[in-house]
């Protein structure tokens, strides 16, 4: 199975699983035993720097965070994706979601035809794409 993740959904797999939903839990487990495939867009590793950066996620550290971002980049079970221009000019349609970063991360989840993994509520009433979470 493939899945696109949000920022929460990665930071918590990182640093607090605990938080994680059963089903996002599932799915992430699935990618770290090569059995899936998790794609992040470039807005949501962002995000999680900031949450690190911020100190929002407590024993989160940005040296921990470089390391796991570099074992997701050598790992096959991820891929980081860049954010290109016809992305954000596709995510200007989705006006349900008004945070931009959220728009184009599920624009990501649109392009891919991928469900999300998030457990962010504006995304999950908007209907616009299919939710992993609980």
């Amino acid at each position: 199975m493939e899945y696109v993740a949000d920022a929460n959904a990665i930071a918590w797999h990182l640093f607090a699983r605990q938080r994680l939903g059963n089903a996002a839990l599932a799915a992430l487990d699935e990618a770290e035993a090569g059995r899936a495939k998790i794609f992040i867009p470039a807005v949501a590793v962002a995000e999680v720097i900031m949450v690190v950066e911020k100190h929002r996620l407590q024993g989160a550290t940005m040296p921990q965070l470089e390391i796991e971002l570099g074992l997701m980049q050598q790992s096959a079970n991820y891929e980081l994706l860049p954010l290109l221009p016809d992305l954000v000019i596709s995510s200007r349609t989705l006006t349900a979601i008004p945070d931009i970063f959220d728009r184009l991360i599920v624009a990501e989840s649109l392009r891919f035809g991928l469900p999300l993994i998030t457990s962010d509520t504006v995304i999950r009433s908007s209907g616009l794409v299919n939710v992993i979470w609980d």
